[in-house]
């Protein structure tokens, strides 16, 4: 009885301190010639849709995965590895998308957007 009451504590301790997830956009830099942003997105969670008016290069921070929801239905997957720039044309960008994290982890993205296309 009290092996198990050491673990439910040990348990209950570890989830009270687990960070909470919160999917989100930071704005990082924004000028006349580029703007930055980390994304994370948690589990199972989505961006809303948007769309951006210029090229993009992302550089995920984890291997996952990352599903395009495009508003006319259109759907397409995205594999994310770790550290390694995905460009993103101006054409991918104009039609409004969600961003879908399909994975059990927590996806940190840093995107670059390119101003000057």
């Amino acid at each position: 009885m009290k092996n198990l009451t050491c673990i439910l504590l040990i348990l209950g301790s570890a989830a009270a301190f687990a960070a909470p997830c919160d999917t989100k956009r930071d704005l990082l830099l924004d000028n006349s010639e580029t703007k930055v942003w980390r994304s994370t997105l948690c589990p199972n969670q989505q961006l809303p849709y948007h769309t951006h008016e210029h090229a993009r290069v992302a550089i995920p921070a984890e291997n996952g995965m990352l599903k395009v929801i495009y508003q006319s239905g259109k759907t397409e997957v995205i594999q994310l590895r770790k550290n390694q720039p995905i460009f993103l044309d101006k054409a991918q960008g104009k039609e409004a998308h969600q961003d879908v994290n399909i994975t059990q982890k927590i996806l940190h993205i840093t995107v670059i957007e390119l101003s000057k296309d």
